[in-house]
């Protein structure tokens, strides 16, 4: 097998973004995507809208049998969501119609999205996605919700 063809590893990508808008011809437009901070004036801080797209990918070879994603801000768990292998092996459809030398090169994409309206911060914190599955925890890349630094006075 070449370097282009070997399997991707089962992982989790996130994104975090003021809004999710569904488009004509099943497009997603992400709006106000955050690179790793969110920075804001002062705390306590209200966002009137938190988004997160979170994509969990793994080899076709390997559907997911357990899911359970969990959206954290430091220790505490805003938001958990659990799916029964009876969903699992809906989303795993695709793949049913594959050969095994197609499965061997092709991934399962599992998309979830969560939105949080309201969102306050009332100091500094890490928002960061867990998922757990049948072989141990996987997680995103986190966002850091921070304060913006005041402008330094300069004689």
């Amino acid at each position: 097998m070449t370097d282009a063809m070997k399997m991707t590893a089962r992982h989790v990508e996130t994104l975090f973004c003021d809004d999710i808008r569904h488009e004509t011809g099943g497009k997603l437009s992400f709006i106000g995507v955050y690179s790793g901070e969110l920075l804001v004036p002062a705390f306590p801080v209200m966002l009137s809208k938190l988004c997160l797209f979170v994509k969990i990918v793994t080899p076709a070879e390997e559907p997911l049998r357990f899911l359970n994603l969990r959206v954290l801000k430091d220790a505490e768990t805003l938001k958990e969501i659990a799916y029964d292998e009876k969903s699992l092996a809906a989303l795993s459809d695709p793949a049913g119609d594959m050969t095994e030398e197609q499965r061997k090169t092709y991934v399962l994409p599992y998309q979830v999205m969560v939105t949080f309206s309201p969102m306050q911060f009332d100091e500094p914190c890490i928002l960061r996605v867990s998922v757990r599955t049948e072989d141990g925890e996987l997680r995103g890349l986190p966002l850091k919700v921070d304060q913006t630094q005041p402008p330094t006075e300069q004689s």
